[in-house]
């Protein structure tokens, strides 16, 4: 019940979606930003109290550290939520509502909070979450088989996936919001039994074309809609919200498997922040790493205003991932000065607790400062 009043709720006319108010145009305040894994912030902690000091002491820090925007993984890649939500059914802490307690704390050190939303990820090899209640909504692979990730191109999984994130949007008052996940797997797969007859009426459509391209265009078109329902319906219950997303860069803008067509949701005006993925070590690019990276920052820059986009272009410093880690606090300095010569406009650190070994050099020298003068600047 609760799913369909927040859609009736969320009025996706082109108005909201565009952002019409003014006061999301007008926050250019640089984004520089932590996400944060909730689990790694109090990992051992068992009392609400001992929970809370730690989230205290972790945004003295960040405010001590010249971030401004604090970014909490709150429905994550399990299908749990990290918050009591009414919509998901499992939470990660129960009753226990960590985000409350970071947005009191943020309110009272002068932080932003974006919360972030692992918008299609739910399970990893097998469906976890609702797709256990909607199997029918997951991608499929090849042999048909679901997977663990919601299909966008399906209007019901579309219409829950956004009350879900217009459910935290009504309930707190975040600043803005960070839409991870907001893509296609990036395996070959089927769509869902559902999104296959939709297509196969796109095709009739289209008699002529090939097949292969009619696929990529429909999925970015399917995956656009379900960006423009999420900006209409948060915007229609919070005027001036800022929406970002996280994006592995230029080369997924068109005629990518991940079918990400940012740069038009950019223009469009549903998404205010397009946060590019910065991952680029020697363990993946070798010794041109840092003109990879460059090069990928400067691209997403230019691609934006070649499309007459509104979004900021900031960039994720990845500290430690699956495709590499920085080695010393100087790595930091390398990526923030490439990332400003490109004219990135903010930075987010993946993650918080990974930034830790390095945050006092960091600090200490002053690396986040100067680089937010940097870009102040501009």
């Amino acid at each position: 019940m609760l799913v369909a009043i927040l859609i009736v709720a969320c009025v996706f006319d082109e108005e909201a979606a565009a952002g019409a108010d003014s006061s999301a145009e007008v926050d250019r305040e640089p984004l520089l930003g932590a996400y944060v894994h909730l689990g790694r912030l109090f990992s051992g902690l068992k009392t609400s109290a001992e929970r809370e000091e730690a989230i205290a002491m972790a945004l003295d820090r960040m405010r001590s550290s010249g971030l401004n925007t604090v970014m909490p993984y709150v429905t994550l890649t399990n299908g749990k939520a990290a918050y009591p939500s009414g919509i998901i059914s499992e939470h990660e802490y129960g009753d226990w509502d960590p985000l409350a307690v970071i947005l009191q704390a943020a309110r009272a050190r002068d932080l932003k909070v974006y919360p972030v939303f692992c918008v299609l990820a739910c399970g990893h090899d097998e469906p976890a979450g609702i797709l256990r209640t909607h199997p029918e909504w997951a991608l499929r692979r090849p042999d048909g088989a679901p997977m663990g990730h919601i299909c966008p191109a399906n209007p019901d999984a579309r219409d829950w996936v956004t009350s879900v994130i217009c459910e935290l949007v009504a309930e707190y008052e975040v600043d803005g919001v960070l839409l991870d996940y907001l893509r296609y797997y990036n395996r070959p797969t089927l769509l869902d039994a559902a999104s296959e007859v939709a297509f196969e009426q796109y095709r009739a459509e289209h008699p002529g074309a090939a097949v292969d391209e009619l696929n990529q265009q429909f999925r970015e078109r399917e995956l656009t809609e379900l960006a423009r329902q999420i900006s209409a319906g948060v915007r229609g219950i919070r005027p001036g919200i800022r929406i970002a997303i996280y994006s592995w860069g230029p080369h997924v803008a068109r005629n990518h498997r991940v079918a990400q067509a940012w740069p038009e949701w950019s223009r469009a005006g549903y998404v205010d922040i397009v946060n590019i993925s910065g991952y680029c070590y020697p363990d993946n690019y070798g010794d041109a790493y840092l003109d990879v990276f460059r090069k990928r920052i400067g691209d997403a820059v230019a691609l934006n205003e070649q499309q007459d986009g509104r979004a900021a272009i900031t960039f994720c410093l990845g500290v430690s991932t699956s495709h590499g880690r920085i080695e010393s606090a100087s790595w930091v300095e390398d990526y923030l000065a490439r990332a400003a010569d490109a004219r990135a406009s903010g930075v987010a650190f993946f993650t918080w607790s990974t930034l830790q070994p390095f945050l006092d050099e960091v600090d200490e020298v002053g690396y986040v400062s100067q680089f937010a003068e940097r870009v102040g600047r501009r």
